[in-house]
């Protein structure tokens, strides 16, 4: 070979290796891009017995869930800024929880690091705390080991990151994480608080609210995107809520348990290095917009494709923490560094009443590894855990674990046509037409009854339909028969939480073109109220 070839061949191959730097090592190539998504809030599982937030779930190798929880008593006695528990069931919306850990080194609720060195003191509700406290973001069971990222938090009332002011958006900043990990399921974890004081892993807010990419259960046993060799995470650039930017990280899977931050690189425009200043951010979310704020990402196997869950408040904050809203932006992508793409998005004001103005909100979602479900028609379900603010810890309020299934369709499906209100619709004897109910509800009036048996009859001409109702704790339930075929019966409770308007309760997008007739049967005969709001109406331009 003469040297201009040698040459030649030596940078040709050198282009491939750096094309295929970032690439995955799978043959199997996506196939399956996702037309939409929809969050399924007509069954929404709150569990009263909970208590705190930023739930997450870890899939152990005995199958059980485990998962933090932050600011409460998780499934415990007493409020801690961290707790561990154990979630055990079969049904993703019957778990039963339990404490294993009330991780009592990292404090009491409110317990914030203050001095030099610092140490954790008691918190005097009255004023606010002069330093940070704890707080989990993700976690996972890998090759029989628990890991989770631990991280000092500033309130958004706080002075951010210890310096003179509080952060321009009133957001929880966020700042020197580290790596726990547990050999015995949670009943003891290592590297101690004290020496995540005194030398955090990571101290660049690029890398300080980690979540682990999920692949099923102890960590996943795929080689999609070196799986079997690396564990990837991500963080946003130092915040709670609202960040700007997402960065990617990764370590050898035989380094992990090392808990060592050297052993880490990060992604950088194609590349990766071990410099995390040098880190870009992940192309495709959200940069730059204060919307960057996310959970853990998921592998959905049967369609080739990472999906995860993003948050952030569309509005301008003017309290810790009353946002006017809070959006869950859905994403996907062929790989971990993107590109990603927006699937869809859900706002909490479209379903949650605020009646008293006490910005009662829905947030910190993340998707669990477990309960994943292909569907006949090739769309995939799983289960998105939240909680939600005001945060009294009653078994109405919303700071509880709370969970919902997320459907991510690969076929188009109809459009949304229009919102047509109750008023539409036909009425036996029995029912009540109140307006200005001051819920939430569409166009402000709904029709009610207690008779058992009353029914209406709503038509129209479209290929899918949504019947919108309230889901509260004095509400029943309604039979639906389409075309003459009944659908099933449809529960209207929600144990006592704040009352939900606008709920879908009743969704078939597969319809035939053409004119279509329902009926609605109110099924109780105990004086249980059932309520009917108004109709989504779908078809293909």
């Amino acid at each position: 070979m003469n040297q201009q070839l040698r040459i030649s061949t030596l940078l040709l191959v050198a282009g491939l290796l750096l094309t295929a730097a970032c690439r995955t090592t799978s043959s199997n190539q996506s196939s399956h891009n996702i037309t939409g998504v929809f969050v399924d809030i007509a069954n929404l599982h709150h569990d009263p017995k909970s208590n705190g937030d930023t739930w997450d779930h870890i899939w152990a190798a005995d199958d059980n869930l485990y998962t933090f929880g932050c600011d409460g008593g998780g499934y415990g006695y007493g409020s801690k800024n961290v707790n561990f528990n154990c979630l055990t069931g079969t049904n993703w919306d019957e778990l039963v929880g339990s404490s294993v850990n009330s991780m009592s080194d990292y404090g009491n609720n409110g317990d914030h690091l203050e001095g030099n060195p610092p140490v954790l003191k008691k918190r005097d509700w009255s004023k606010l705390p002069l330093g940070p406290n704890w707080k989990v973001t993700g976690a996972d069971s890998i090759d029989g080991v628990f890991y989770a990222f631990i991280a000092q938090n500033w309130y958004g009332n706080q002075h951010a990151y210890g310096g003179a002011a509080v952060d321009p958006h009133i957001r929880q900043t966020v700042n020197n994480m580290s790596l726990i990990k547990s050999t015995d399921h949670g009943r003891t974890w290592s590297r101690p608080e004290k020496v995540n004081v005194l030398q955090p892993m990571w101290t660049n807010k690029k890398f300080s609210t980690a979540f682990f990419f999920k692949y099923g259960q102890d960590g996943g046993r795929t080689h999609q995107d070196d799986q079997n060799k690396y564990v990837y995470a991500i963080s946003n650039d130092g915040y709670w809520d609202d960040g700007s930017a997402f960065y990617l990280g990764r370590v050898l899977r035989s380094k992990l348990s090392k808990l060592d931050a050297r052993d880490w690189q990060y992604y950088s425009n194609g590349q990766w290095t071990d410099n995390l200043d040098a880190a870009t951010a992940v192309p495709g979310l959200p940069y730059g917009e204060t919307k960057s704020a996310m959970g853990s990402p998921i592998w959905l196997a049967s369609l080739d494709k990472y999906v995860t869950v993003t948050w952030y408040n569309p509005g301008k904050m003017n309290g810790w923490y009353f946002p006017d809203d809070v959006i869950f932006e859905f994403y996907s992508a062929d790989h971990p560094w993107g590109p990603w793409t927006s699937i869809g998005q859900q706002g909490c004001n479209e379903f949650l009443g605020d009646p008293k103005k006490n910005n009662k909100r829905w947030y910190g979602p993340t998707l669990s590894p477990k309960f994943i479900q292909t569907n006949a028609d090739g769309s995939v379900t799983a289960i998105m855990l939240f909680s939600g603010s005001t945060w009294e810890n009653n078994p109405s309020s919303l700071y509880k674990y709370m969970a919902c299934p997320v459907t991510f369709y690969t076929q188009p499906l109809p459009k949304w046509r229009e919102t047509i209100n109750d008023t539409a619709a036909t009425y036996s004897d029995g029912w009540n037409y109140t307006t200005n109910h001051g819920i939430g509800d569409y166009q402000g009036d709904v029709h009610s009854t207690t008779n058992s048996c009353a029914y209406c009859d709503f038509t129209f001409s479209g290929e899918g339909l949504e019947i919108l109702t309230e889901k509260y704790s004095n509400l029943g339930e309604i039979k639906v028969i389409l075309d003459g075929e009944t659908q099933g019966n449809f529960s209207l409770y929600q144990d006592p939480m704040p009352r939900l308007y606008q709920v879908p309760v009743y969704r078939n997008l597969s319809l035939a073109p053409g004119q279509h007739n329902v009926r609605i049967i109110n099924l109780n005969n105990d004086g249980t109220a059932a309520v009917i709001d108004g109709f989504k109406v779908y078809g293909h331009e």
